[in-house]
């Protein structure tokens, strides 16, 4: 109970954007947490490349779709030799089964998703994270860019 109480208490302290966020970073949701969950069940790098597609193809990116799209961004990252130090162990594992040269390919549309992510025309996200108080969530976005770069 003291633990929901604090969790609680931190997030209304740091001006939690939405629901199911306890933090700014890019697993630092249950959005995010849920996609990795299904991800590392799969073969191969298909929930990868269907969260940045759907990311890029979306007219308007729910929050949902978004947190999925910036944890896609973080595998191919990862495979590119740039991962975030926060990358979940299950996940660090399941890129390393992976095919690195068919996840790099993706970097170029991980970008272009992240960049309609950080746009509040289309992005529920970019919305949500400006409402609340002083925050890195889009420097975390900016950094995970440029480590999509080769």
């Amino acid at each position: 109970m003291k633990l929901i109480a604090s969790l609680i208490t931190w997030s209304m302290l740091t001006g939690t954007a939405y629901a199911g966020a306890w933090g700014d970073g890019s697993f630092e949701n249950d959005d995010a947490l849920d996609w990795v969950a299904d991800c590392v069940k799969s073969a191969t790098p298909v929930p990868v490349s269907a969260a940045i597609d759907a990311a890029v193809r979306s007219k308007y990116i729910e929050a949902p779709e978004g947190s999925a799209a910036v944890a896609a961004a973080e595998v191919v990252a990862a495979a590119l030799g740039k991962p975030s130090s926060k990358l979940p162990s299950e996940l660090r594992a399941w890129v390393r089964r992976q095919s690195t040269e068919q996840l790099a390919q993706l970097a170029p549309a991980a970008r272009t998703a992240l960049a309609r992510i950080l746009d509040s025309k289309v992005s529920e996200l970019r919305q949500l994270w400006s409402e609340g108080k002083l925050n890195t969530w889009s420097q975390n976005i900016v950094e995970l860019q440029s480590r999509l770069t080769k």
